[in-house]
């Protein structure tokens, strides 16, 4: 389970980040990110019932928190994330899912190191 601080549940909150956010997409999931103004990270999780039933639907979102969970120190604060399921994402491992999640922030280039164009790069 995510700690609170970091859970992002508004509905609001979702619709404002699929229609302004930037989209990293991947064979099994698909990673959509905004700046924020708040100070924590914000991640959501999102799997449609072209995944499967609700069982299975809840099984894939066990999995990708189990996932998301140690990479949080290496995700840039003030981000608001959701990570979006697809077909095939219920028969990886958590292991297998991290990895992916992990290029997915690399590829977005929100990792905690540098991130161009946003505060981190004000000159003093």
């Amino acid at each position: 389970m995510l700690p609170k601080d970091y859970r992002l549940k508004k509905r609001k909150s979702f619709n404002y980040i699929h229609r302004k956010g930037k989209r990293v997409e991947g064979e099994h999931l698909t990673l959509v990110f905004v700046f924020a103004r708040m100070k924590n990270i914000k991640i959501g999780f999102s799997v449609s019932k072209k995944v499967g039933n609700s069982v299975t639907r809840h099984k894939a979102i066990r999995k990708m928190r189990a996932a998301t969970k140690p990479l949080i120190p290496n995700i840039a604060p003030n981000h608001s994330i959701i990570i979006v399921a697809k077909e095939g994402i219920e028969k990886l491992h958590v292991n297998e899912i991290t990895a992916v999640i992990e290029n997915m922030i690399r590829k977005a280039n929100i990792n905690g190191r540098h991130v161009v164009g946003e505060a981190s790069c004000l000159p003093l």
